[in-house]
């Protein structure tokens, strides 16, 4: 039994002492690049949309609570951290206020 586990000790040693992978070569460019397409290039004669609607500041009630995905690093699968204001059952609301620029 001890030989068998430090012939088996032994050949896990030196499977996992074998030299790296070398890397893919990557692919050769082509001989000639494609000329039927142009590079792209910005527009400098773009403006911005226009919101004749709005003509002055708006205030609105709005609830600021952050959802954040993907913050169970650690946890139980479904399950994540959450702050003393996550908690809360009811978020106190705030006040969003828009001052459009001119």
């Amino acid at each position: 039994m001890m030989r068998a586990c430090c012939a088996v000790l032994a050949l896990l040693a030196t499977a996992g002492a074998s030299p790296p992978r070398p890397l893919p070569l990557p692919p050769l460019p082509p001989a000639r690049p494609p000329t039927d397409q142009s590079a792209p290039v910005p527009d400098r004669d773009v403006q911005a949309p226009s919101d004749a609607g709005v003509l002055g500041p708006r205030v609105t009630v709005q609830d600021f609570r952050v959802r954040r995905f993907n913050q169970g690093l650690g946890y139980a699968p479904g399950s994540q951290y959450e702050t003393s204001e996550e908690k809360r059952p009811i978020q106190t609301p705030g006040l969003s206020v828009q001052v459009p620029l001119q």
